[in-house]
């Protein structure tokens, strides 16, 4: 597992630093050059995994391949399944798990409207999908605004290209409109124009892309984090480059920073900004959504109660973003509140942790800018950034100190609520990993000749915390083995530092509604609180335990409704990154 520890702010004023060219634009200057009768040369495109996608998905569709492998880029995903409409050929779309996952449902629905042919080859709604259509033969459709843009774009993209045009009706309130903007701005730099009627309805003529030399803009998503950092530590950074008229999405977050308390100053190419002492805000995201993580981030450190509202599609994003979020604010101690479309932070003194990035490059960014102000961040799978700012560690380095750790491990602990299935998980993960296992409770139990229920009836939970003590510093000296803790181990903060000096540690999660099914037949039990129902015990103990057990881990694996199987390739999964 690689680790990479954020230091503090070193420098308290920077203006050297190097931002690479826009992802948004990059991509969809990408598309559209594919798209023209002429030659475009392209400037300052970005090198990234995302871009990289994008070039081996044009040249697979061109090439007339039947597989078209497009990565993790959702982008890539839904500008290409249009454009394979209308290409000769059958095709097959598809990703990685985490991409193929993901929906692309209302953009496929759209597509049928004008004719075309997709099939879902296995969930339906998500990829991968055969297109198996070679052209458009309607012009009229209704999409649904509110998922995502980029199913919009999509279909504003390849419209000049079809036989009678392209007339588009949204449905509802349409979700990120400025990167509908910068879709529409950079058809019109490549000679297309777009009718925009209030991002309700979209008529686009026949017409021709064309162009001798397209720039990329600088962008403003990598810069974000830098900004936040000057924020956050009351410095100053100052990034060239940035167009003040740029419809760049991410744009917004310098109006966030304002309300944060920083000072902005544009400048005809540039952007200087000064942190000051931050104070709690409610904001809507909607039109940055992408920054909303280093918002969190950011109003962790506040005082107070910050609202981030406008966010519903970080829920559809590489991860469950939200979710991710919570579970990695609340390792740092500070506790957050979530409804489908808002996230509340409520701000203190957060403390050093490990960051788990759930294979998501902006998780990964916006937590290390809390290593600028926090010494002692540690961000897992460093590497992820490659999918859009391949050189942000380098760049970060030119304002704090960056370290790149090698985590050995010759265990893996399993850390949880009774019933998350620790002990059977543990069992399947040892076998997977050629390790031996060992239940702890049912070590303890070996070495007393009791159970635990007996043990505790007749001493108490006291003295049965003190047998649980002693086998944490016992059992972490071993090595090789997975190993399976009892649900309080987490009560005593030693017993979590002896398992971190050669273990990986595991939070096996699940819903305690869920637990109270899977649980509420053990004899074994034993009455931990005066709740008068088992569910209401349970959630009791996670409310106490919770931000013990997420500051303890690792990272975070879900069992509410995963076998042991599916758990145990998740944990995998993780420990191979």
């Amino acid at each position: 597992m690689h680790l990479l520890k954020v230091g503090k702010i070193s420098k308290h004023a920077v203006d050297n630093l190097d931002i690479p060219g826009s992802k948004s634009y990059s991509l969809r200057a990408l598309f559209i050059s594919e798209l023209s009768k002429q030659p475009v040369i392209l400037n300052n495109i970005l090198d990234s995994d995302d871009t990289s996608a994008m070039q081996k998905a044009l040249k697979d569709l061109r090439d007339s391949k039947s597989d078209i492998y497009v990565n993790e880029s959702g982008i890539t995903a839904r500008f290409i399944t249009a454009l394979a409409c209308i290409s000769p050929g059958a095709q097959t779309i598809y990703g990685k798990p985490s991409l193929n996952s993901r929906p692309i449902r209302d953009l496929v629905d759209g597509l049928r409207q004008l004719g075309a042919e997709i099939e879902y080859l296995e969930k339906d709604g998500c990829l991968p999908i055969k297109v198996s259509s070679d052209c458009l033969l309607k012009s009229n459709l209704k999409i649904n605004g509110s998922t995502s843009s980029q199913y919009l774009s999509a279909l504003l993209l390849v419209a000049p290209l079809l036989k009678n045009g392209l007339v588009i009706e949204v449905d509802d309130e349409q979700t990120s409109k400025p990167y509908i903007d910068m879709t529409i701005d950079i058809m019109s730099k490549f000679g297309v124009e777009v009718e925009n009627d209030n991002y309700k309805k979209y008529v686009v003529k026949p017409q021709s892309y064309g162009s001798d030399e397209y720039t990329v803009e600088t962008d403003y998503s990598s810069a974000s984090y830098f900004f936040a950092a000057a924020a956050l530590n009351k410095s100053r950074v100052e990034i060239s480059w940035l167009s003040q008229d740029s419809k760049q999405a991410d744009k917004n977050f310098l109006k966030v920073l304002e309300q944060f308390g920083a000072d902005i100053e544009l400048d005809k190419n540039s952007v200087v900004v000064t942190g000051k002492e931050l104070r709690p805000i409610t904001v809507n995201m909607n039109n940055c959504p992408d920054q909303a993580m280093t918002a969190a981030v950011l109003a962790s450190f506040t005082p107070g109660r910050t609202i981030i509202k406008g966010i519903s599609s970080l829920r559809l994003k590489e991860t469950e973003r939200i979710e991710a979020l919570q579970n990695e604010l609340a390792k740092m101690g500070i506790n957050t509140r979530s409804k489908k479309d808002s996230l509340t932070i409520f701000g203190g003194k957060p403390k050093a942790a490990r960051i788990d990035t759930y294979n998501d490059h902006r998780i990964a960014m916006s937590f290390a800018i809390a290593g600028t102000k926090l010494d002692g961040i540690e961000i897992i799978n460093p590497e992820v950034v490659s999918k859009t700012f391949p050189s942000f560690w380098e760049e970060l380095s030119k304002v704090s100190t960056i370290k790149i750790l090698e985590r050995d491990y010759t265990n893996v602990l399993l850390i949880g609520m009774r019933g998350t299935g620790k002990s059977t998980t543990g069992k399947l993960l040892a076998r997977k990993l050629n390790k031996k296992f060992i239940d702890m409770d049912k070590h303890i139990e070996d070495k007393e000749k009791k159970k635990i229920r007996e043990i505790v009836l007749e001493n108490g939970w006291d003295y049965f915390r003190q047998l649980e003590h002693s086998a944490a510093a016992e059992i972490s000296k071993l090595s090789g083995y997975v190993i399976a803790s009892g649900g309080g181990i987490v009560l005593n903060p030693k017993n979590i530092e002896y398992f971190k000096q050669n273990s990986i540690v595991v939070l096996i999660n699940a819903n305690p509604r869920i637990l109270t099914k899977r649980i509420r037949k053990d004899k074994n039990r034993l009455g931990l609180t005066e709740q008068p129902t088992l569910l209401g015990e349970l959630s009791e103990v996670w409310k106490e335990r919770r931000n013990l057990y997420f500051s303890a881990c690792d990272f975070v694996v879900k069992s509410d409704r995963s076998s042991s199987k599916k758990v145990t390739q998740q944990i995998i999964d993780k420990i191979d990154r």
